[in-house]
């Protein structure tokens, strides 16, 4: 029966029993640091051998200590053990006198929480839930909770020897932590991986971030999608010069999006406030930014604003579009924008940048950022990849932000963002406790492009094995001349694809 309770408290450490000292009450009720909790006594007592002379240690009385458990019942355990302590007197083995104190498994010395408190702790930081909440669940401090965070910082440590082929990065209202207020998220835009969170958006700190990665980490990037803001694109051709620029569509049809909607306030204030057609474009403003081909015209409803006349949705948008004539021409650009991302056509976008002469102001403005960045939403057309799963969590992070009421510590913050988010360390940089600070065990996870290399170059290897074997049917000068012949080619087709990477 104590067998079993001692299994139900989570006692693992079978030195560990219940104190006959306390008999009947080895359970009860008591305090610990003014908070009314469950008191268990416990004893620990077994033979101990001197480290110095070997010879068996005598008992020299118990220290009696306290330590945090797992609450069970809505109520806090605390363990009341009583620890043997032992002494070998000074002899000729032992030149002065040995004190030594019962050692209980799993728990580090002086420690006064165990550590399945700690690990049910650390088990909650995934989930979307305050650091105080989580002290309050285990009768610990949010401080606590905070140390047992940062020992997970081992884990979290970026992996300069390595970057995916396919990264995406975007910028996030992040805190006081820079001077723009904006940090960043980079992301393994193919598997939807969390990379890192970057302090700063500024070039000059980007730049010094990146260039913390190898060489051939750096190159073996081959796309990079971003958003319109242009100050990253030098930054991408200096640090990743291999890297193809992928614009995410999201933000170009953003661009003209908002360009339609100014466009109608604009209309809306030349019409007069409370006017006939200020009230209708208020009304039907998600009508204009619709796609035009899912208006319904099929469905008649009595429009309020059109004297309850029975008008489809393509009625009324024709209606609206009748009321100015800058308001349609923003309007066709916009449709025609949205049929040439969602065709993928490259040819339909040319020749609508080409065509925004006589336009409205703002669509003017939208199509000089679209000249732009043209190369790169033609880029964008040949990829699936896109910034949503970017946005996805930066909509995660805000909500992490929310919970927390903010961070003041930027390590803090990205710590506690890594471990809630997908991320990939622990997958790709896993370091034990044993190799911290020791980086001559440490041998960096091989990229892709250098793992091919080296199954091309067995194969190779392979194919030489049988030309070699071939001057038991040929001459050996045609066995000589072949194999010369297959060298040249396979190194020419190794420049031309790799024609700037080299290995050191």
């Amino acid at each position: 029966m104590k067998n079993c309770t001692l299994d139900l408290l989570g006692i693992k450490d079978s030195h560990l029993e219940f104190d006959p000292k306390y008999k009947n009450k080895v359970i009860a009720a008591g305090f610990y640091q003014h908070k009314k909790v469950r008191k268990i006594h416990l004893r620990q007592s077994y033979p101990c051998a001197c480290p110095v002379c070997g010879q068996k240690m005598r008992y020299n009385g118990f220290k009696t200590v306290e330590m945090l458990g797992l609450p069970s019942g809505g109520i806090t355990n605390v363990f009341s053990i009583r620890k043997q302590k032992y002494l070998c007197p000074a002899s000729a083995a032992c030149p002065k006198t040995i004190t030594k104190l019962a050692e209980i498994k799993d728990v580090k010395a002086n420690d006064q929480i165990s550590q399945a408190v700690k690990y049910q702790a650390i088990s909650k930081l995934d989930q979307n839930i305050s650091q105080k909440d989580i002290a309050a669940d285990f009768g610990i401090s949010g401080m606590t909770v905070m140390r047992f965070a940062q020992e997970l910082s081992t884990y979290l440590r970026p992996n300069h020897h390595f970057l995916p082929q396919n990264i995406a990065f975007d910028d996030f209202k992040a805190g006081n932590f820079s001077s723009s207020g904006m940090s960043i998220i980079v992301m393994d835009i193919a598997t939807r991986r969390t990379l890192d969170i970057v302090r700063s958006r500024h070039n000059t700190y980007l730049r010094s971030y990146f260039l913390q990665y190898d060489r051939q980490a750096r190159w073996a990037v081959q796309t990079v999608t971003v958003d319109l803001y242009s100050p990253y694109r030098s930054l991408i051709h200096e640090i990743f010069p291999q890297a193809l620029i992928i614009a995410d569509r999201f933000h170009v049809v953003t661009q003209a999006y908002r360009a339609l909607n100014l466009v109608r306030t604009q209309t809306m204030k030349q019409a007069g406030q409370g006017s006939h057609n200020a009230r209708a474009l208020k009304h039907y403003w998600k009508s204009l930014t619709k796609d035009s081909t899912k208006l319904d015209f099929k469905t008649y409803r009595k429009s309020r604003n059109f004297r309850n006349m029975q008008l489809c949705e393509q009625d009324i948008v024709e209606r609206l579009l009748n009321m100015s004539s800058a308001l349609r021409q923003a309007y066709v650009y916009y449709q025609t924008l949205l049929q040439a991302v969602h065709q993928r056509d490259p040819r339909l976008l040319e020749s609508l940048t080409r065509s925004a002469a006589g336009m409205p102001e703002p669509i003017k403005k939208t199509n000089r950022t679209l000249r732009k960045h043209l190369q790169e939403i033609k880029n964008s057309f040949q990829t699936t990849f896109s910034n949503g799963p970017v946005e996805g969590t930066n909509n995660k992070i805000k909500a992490i932000k929310k919970t927390a009421y903010g961070f003041r510590n930027f390590e803090n913050f990205r710590l506690r963002l890594l471990i809630e988010l997908k991320n990939s360390y622990v997958s790709l940089n896993f370091h034990s406790h044993n190799r911290v600070g020791d980086s001559s065990h440490y041998r960096p996870p091989t990229p892709p492009y250098v793992r091919n290399r080296i199954r091309r170059f067995n194969n190779l290897s392979f194919c030489l094995n049988r030309l070699v074997q071939l001057d038991r049917f040929i001459s050996p000068r045609c066995a000589s001349l072949l194999l010369v012949m297959v060298i040249n080619s396979v190194l020419l087709c190794a420049l031309r694809q790799y024609p700037l990477r080299v290995l050191t």
